[in-house]
Order: structure tokens, then C-alpha cells, then sequence
């Protein structure tokens, strides 16, 4: 991994509001933008990589009911596009791994 994306992380981690801004966008474009304002040394290519590699790891062992208890009492349209983000790594879910930091 980038040594600029692991100091990204690690600012993130220890960032409740940085944790909040990631957590409002559903657009890697968007991410990326925050992420490179936060801490720069690394491309957008390699950002979204990073993210979808971070996003498998956390949902590799998770299960459709797994996430579908995470989702709680929402409405089983929200527990579906829940569950359809968590199981592919589509742009909402570059956007929750980036949250995920």
C-alpha cells in the first residue's frame, strides 16, 4: 500500500469529523477529492484501488444476512441496496470503505 494512503488512513482513524465527511459521500470522484485534501502522494487510480481492496477485506466474510442485520430496521428497499453495495464494489462501496478508514 501507498505510504501516503497508510498516513491518510491513519489521520482518518483518529478523525471523528474526518470519519463524518467520508461518511456523507457516495461518489469516489468525491472521496478521492477529500482524501487528496487531507493527504496528497498518491493518484486517484490508486486511491480507488486501495478502497476496494479495503471495502473486499471488510465484507469478505459477511454475509447477505450478516449485512442485513447491520442494516437494522430500515425498510427492506434500503436493506437491499445495503446489501447490493456491500457485495460489490461499486461506487457506494468505495464511499462506505473510505468511511471505513
Amino acid at each position: 500500500m501507498n505510504e501516503n494512503i497508510k498516513k491518510l488512513l491513519a489521520k482518518v482513524e483518529q478523525s471523528p469529523e474526518l470519519q463524518a465527511k467520508f461518511a456523507q459521500i457516495r461518489d469516489p470522484d468525491e472521496a478521492y477529492k477529500l482524501a487528496a485534501s487531507i493527504q496528497d502522494g498518491f493518484s486517484k487510480e490508486e486511491f480507488i484501488a486501495e478502497m476496494k481492496k479495503l471495502y473486499n477485506e471488510a465484507v469478505k466474510d459477511l454475509s447477505e444476512e450478516d449485512i442485513a442485520k447491520i442494516a437494522g430496521g430500515l425498510s427492506d428497499v434500503a436493506k437491499s441496496a445495503i446489501v447490493t453495495a456491500m457485495s460489490s464494489a461499486s461506487s457506494a462501496g468505495i464511499s462506505l470503505a473510505a468511511a471505513a478508514m
